[in-house]
This record gives C-alpha cells, structure tokens and sequence, in this order.
C-alpha cells in the first residue's frame, strides 16, 4: 500500500510514504538493525531507502560515527516534515474509514414540500440517533428544482411526490401516501363522503404543478371553478380551518389538526387516492455508503407512526 502513495517535491523528486515511515523510524531509533525487524524488512534495504533519500534531497541526514548512527541538522528537521505528513495520511486515512463506516460524511438532500416539510425531519432525528456524527442538508422546494440540482450535482438525492420525466434520472418507490379531503367542524361531515358532495364546494388547492393537486386532479378530474390556489399546505389548512372551503392534502400534514378536532377528516366513498413517494437520482451517480444507509433506512421507515 505504502510504495504506491507518493509526494513531489523540488525538481519533480518522488518520495514514498512507504519511505517517509522507514526513514522516521531510523532517526527515533538511531539503529538500523532494530528498526529493521520493526518494520520487518531487511538492514540492507533500510539502507537503500536512507541513501536514497540522501540522494533525492541532496543532503546527509545521518552520520555514522564508530558503530554509532547519529542524525544530523538536517535530519532533525526532515523528520519533523516527515511525521507531519505521516500523521497527515494516518488522518486522511482515518476520515476514509469514518466515511466507509458512516461514523461521518455529509448528505444533501433535496424534497418537495410535503416530504421535507412532514415526513424527512423525523427520519433525518432518527438516522441521526444511529450516525450522529454524519452532517444533512435539507432543501425543500419544488420538483423541477429538484430535477435541476441533481443533474447539476448540487444534491446527492431528491425525494418527490410529483411526477417527472427526464431521461438522466432514475426513480424509486420508497412509500405510499395516501390523500384525504379535510373540512371544517362547521360542516359536519362524515368520515365517508360521496364524491357529489364535493361539486358544490369551493375547493383549496394547490398551485398547478404540485404533486398533490396532480394526484388530486388524476382521481377526481381538473377543476376551473370554485377554486382558491394557495402555495402551501399550511396555508390551505387556515383556509379550511376558517371554513373558506374545502381541500385534499396528504395523510401525513394533518396529524396535529385532527388531534386537536380544528379539522375533519374524510374520504370518498367508493376511490382511494394514493400515490406513490419516489426517490429520485442521477443515473451515473455513485453512492456512497452513507447514501446507500440513508436509502435503505427510508425504505424500510414505518412513515405510518409520524
């Protein structure tokens, strides 16, 4: 491993680090013999690499007086460079196996709003309390977005719930999700409505090109009139909540409003609306350990006890 890894220095002079640890080794020891069987090679050959080395840098770095070695001026700052870069490959060393182990390394993530804003904070709290020392970022914006960091290698991987199409992404099912239409108390409705009821209503929805409103019109059809556009789910919750009309949005964003009874909670007799939460990644993009862990720990989250 070591006779492969090499710097450069003045006048194009390679050294080894392979090298670099023989010849440290001679000048803590002051002995070729013992730090022969240390770093069990032969006495001639550490006397190869010290001549070696001599000859590369053109300076003495020993002496040998009687049977005695003793290191010189020079020698004594060599091996001050020489345990700094030695101690530097040992770190760069160790950082690699953090990353292979994921003890670290960093994540980017890029999710549309539903995933990033209800479901991705509670696994990115528990892949944390497994890592903790691997570093996540988050960025939630729309789905085009999304396809644009990953083909320009800005994220590692996105996660959608909108559809899309673009030949140098690959897409992967990692949930399901499932639509409900909520309404204010004031409605009274049941948790079972008939799909009529829904005609005379003013519906929320949002704005053309979200995932939700494309599964929504996919099931129900598209919708001209009585409509409110509005630009996110919290703000189509206090629509609703105040009674301005009524909406569909994903299972997982209602949670707190239907415990606290500010919201009701139906479905349409006869059609369920589910859809299917992707993964999405460039198809020449390696991953590393830390995104196949980050994967694999999704898929196989309960999304259900959020």
């Amino acid at each position: 491993m070591y006779t492969q890894l090499y710097f450069i220095i003045q006048g194009g002079t390679t050294i080894t680090i392979r090298k670099l640890e023989i010849y440290y080794t001679v000048s803590e020891m002051l002995n070729m013999t013992k730090a022969a069987k240390v770093l069990y090679i032969s006495q001639p050959s550490i006397s190869q690499v010290i001549k070696e080395l001599e000859k590369e840098m053109d300076v003495k770095l020993f002496e040998r007086l009687g049977k005695r070695l003793y290191i010189t001026e020079e020698g004594k700052l060599f091996q001050k460079y020489a345990l700094r870069i030695l101690n530097l490959y040992k770190e760069s060393q160790k950082v690699m196996e953090d990353i292979r182990e994921v003890r670290s390394g960093s994540l980017r993530v890029g999710a549309s709003t539903t995933i990033g804003t209800y479901l991705l904070p509670n696994i990115i709290a528990d892949f944390k309390q497994k890592y903790p020392q691997v570093n996540i970022e988050l960025y939630i914006t729309n789905t085009q977005e999304i396809s644009e960091s990953l083909l320009k290698n800005n994220i590692d991987i996105g996660l959608i719930e909108g559809k899309i199409a673009v030949n140098e992404l690959e897409i992967m099912d990692l949930w399901e999700d499932e639509l409900i239409i909520i309404s204010s108390p004031n409605k009274r409705w049941k948790k079972e409505i008939n799909r009529k009821q829904l005609e005379g209503e003013t519906f929320i929805l949002r704005e053309k090109g979200s995932g939700t409103r494309d599964t929504y019109e996919d099931a129900i059809g598209i919708r001209d009139e009585n409509i409110f556009v509005f630009g996110g789910t919290e703000a189509i919750k206090r629509a609703v909540i105040k009674d301005l009309g009524v909406a569909c949005v994903s299972s997982l964003t209602i949670k707190e409003e239907e415990r606290r009874k500010e919201i009701i909670v139906s479905k349409i007799k006869n059609l369920e609306i589910k859809r299917d939460l992707k993964l999405i990644y460039h198809r020449d993009k390696e991953f590393s350990k830390l995104i196949e862990k980050f994967i694999e720990f999704s898929k196989q989250y309960n999304i259900s006890k959020i």
